[in-house]
């Protein structure tokens, strides 16, 4: 393939059961300030088997001013899904997203002018929550940060502790991607299964691997939040599936004690906020409290379950103190 036929930007987006809102997505991406002949959108369809390709179907007769190739992967996941379009992409740079993201205009050029111009393996952006059908609880900040990252900082940043990377906002060098191995399988959503920390995963060994990571604030998408994605049965699921997946995220990176949390004074203080939050009918501190305890108990059973598989993690990282000046200059 010629060099000129070889985009610098490959936007991969993975979906399943969301297919509706794919075509939407590729319209926000045709009114990017980045031109369109820099940038290719590759989609994988995550469906299920059959005979009926929705993905196709929704971007069957669009005409976007850049190249747009669906691709089927029946392994289902979020993680393979990416994974399968990551592999096939041809530019430099992989931005991930989702389908029901609504990127800024100036999102993919913010993006690129920061990995550029700090030469730094990844950059995150800046993803801010839309709760169009309201709450179905007032959230506390612990609760909405199962939806996303609350704090972000004023410039770029170091993608380390208390700032980290949203999946659906995230451009990285490809062939550095490929070096360190894609996303994990086992981490992520899958179907019914709610799990997540691939992409903390993902970020987390290559910076244990020497490769930095920023946040760019200034490239900016949005994702919506529904109010049945705001209740008791979805936190205690998000929950469960978080701690899970903290506790197999102990293979292959050293997870930093803050992300945690699952010691006894953690669930001393889950146990309090419960009866609090019950007895004072402050329904969103129950809630987080409910949370708390499903994440706690699954992360403990899912540790004595590796151990008895024999699958050996990496120690704790120790605490260190923060840099005053940012590494990458």
């Amino acid at each position: 393939m010629a060099q000129a036929d070889t985009p610098l930007v490959s936007v991969v987006v993975s979906a399943r059961g969301n297919t509706a809102n794919v075509r939407s997505l590729l319209d926000a991406l045709a009114a990017q300030t980045l031109p369109g002949g820099k940038m290719e959108a590759v989609v994988v369809d995550n469906d299920l088997p059959g005979p009926v390709r929705p993905v196709a179907d929704a971007v069957r007769d669009g005409d976007w001013p850049f190249p747009v190739r669906v691709l089927y992967e029946p392994t289902p996941g979020l993680s393979a899904g990416r994974n399968r379009g990551i592999c096939a992409a041809r530019g430099r740079y992989i931005a991930i997203t989702d389908p029901d993201i609504t990127p800024e205009p100036g999102w993919l050029q913010a993006l690129v002018d920061a990995i550029e111009e700090e030469k730094v393996f990844a950059v995150g952006g800046r993803t801010t929550v839309q709760y169009p059908g309201g709450q179905a609880v007032a959230l506390t900040k612990a609760l909405r940060e199962c939806h996303g990252a609350v704090d972000w900082p004023a410039g770029r940043e170091l993608a380390v502790w208390p700032y980290w990377v949203t999946g659906c906002n995230l451009l990285f060098d490809r062939q550095t991607a490929l070096d360190i191995a894609l996303f994990r399988t086992d981490l992520g959503r899958r179907g019914w299964w709610m799990g997540d920390c691939e992409d903390l995963e993902f970020i987390d060994r290559a910076r244990q691997a020497g490769h930095q990571t920023l946040i760019e604030p200034a490239a900016v998408v949005s994702h919506p939040v529904y109010r049945p994605e705001t209740t008791l049965r979805y936190f205690v699921r998000q929950g469960a599936g978080h701690g899970v997946c903290v506790a197999r995220m102990h293979l292959s990176v050293t997870v930093e004690p803050a992300a945690i949390q699952a010691s006894r004074k953690a669930v001393h203080a889950a146990a309090i906020n419960l009866a609090a939050g019950w007895t004072f009918l402050d329904r969103s501190r129950a809630v987080e409290a409910a949370r708390d305890l499903a994440r706690i108990g699954a992360y403990h059973l899912e540790r004595g379950r590796l151990r008895l598989l024999g699958r050996r993690p990496i120690p704790l990282a120790q605490p260190t103190p923060k840099k005053e000046t940012p590494a990458w200059t």
